[in-house]
């Protein structure tokens, strides 16, 4: 089973005020109006829950020493900006030192925003022949908005309409989609980053955002001629683009958002 936990926190210096005591965890602690980061910290644990308990990990313990992480000398002494690869590690490896459960660390988090988080999965710490590492991924969202209808040639008129409904429209209908793209990189230097952050979003933007973007996807992008632009297959297509892009990263996954409540994930052939 997995527990998932996080706490907010703001990225406070040693020479800024921050609270002693806990006040709204839920906005985040420590509090301030100052104008620094204001981050996520997500901490996912792995284990089977205590039988009379009901407790895989009480989830103060988890709190206590995210907090303790965060708000200590680790981070909040150091005045120098940092990549959030460097803190997510920092963070990452003073957790798996510190940590005494029967349980244990599946995946750590750091979201520097809703939309661009990195993560580090523990069971993907060490190679076998090149020492150890970290396995960082990189996640973030676009959007674009674009029509499309819902057709294939090879069933009839009736058999469309009773299949697809109103996204059957001859006119199409359009959405505001949400693309979200996971790439990867093994660093073995905790000044390592990712990917550069500049370069990721200008080739996402290239190859994908500026090809779909307010378009009619039947009409106007030659993938779609003869493939139904469901959101199933829009995730391959932009899977396929994207594949092999990224240099030293590799594209782990991409999850496309149709609506809030309808997305489709794809991860290659494995």
């Amino acid at each position: 089973m997995l527990l998932s936990r996080e706490i907010r926190f703001a990225l406070l210096t040693s020479s800024q005020p921050a609270e002693t005591r806990l006040g709204n965890s839920w906005a985040g602690w420590p509090s301030t109006n100052l104008v620094v980061p204001h981050l996520v910290l997500r901490c996912v644990i792995d284990g089977q829950p205590d039988r009379c308990t009901g407790y895989l990990c009480n989830i103060k313990t988890i709190d206590e020493l995210l907090r303790s992480i965060v708000t200590g000398p680790l981070i909040s002494d150091k005045r120098e900006l940092q990549f959030a690869e460097t803190i997510l590690q920092a963070v990452f490896d003073e957790l798996l030192a510190k940590w005494n459960h029967d349980s244990t660390i599946d995946s750590v988090t750091l979201a520097l925003s809703p939309y661009l988080r990195y993560s580090i999965v523990a069971g993907e710490k060490m190679h076998p022949t090149s020492g150890p590492f970290s396995k960082v991924q990189l996640t973030q969202q676009f959007e674009f908005s674009a029509a499309h209808r819902l057709h294939c040639s090879g069933l009839s008129d009736d058999e469309n309409r009773q299949l697809f409904g109103k996204c059957n429209n001859p006119a199409g209908h359009g959405h505001n989609y949400v693309v979200e793209v996971t790439v990867s990189n093994q660093l073995e230097s905790d000044r390592g980053i990712v990917i550069e952050l500049g370069k990721f979003e200008s080739i996402v933007k290239r190859l994908v955002i500026d090809r779909l973007d307010h378009k009619h996807l039947n009409q106007d992008v030659e993938y779609f001629v003869d493939v139904n632009p469901s959101v199933e297959n829009i995730a391959i297509a932009v899977f396929d683009w994207l594949s092999g892009q990224f240099g030293e990263a590799k594209l782990e996954r991409v999850k496309i958002y149709e609506t809030p409540k309808t997305w489709a994930e794809y991860s290659g052939d494995r």
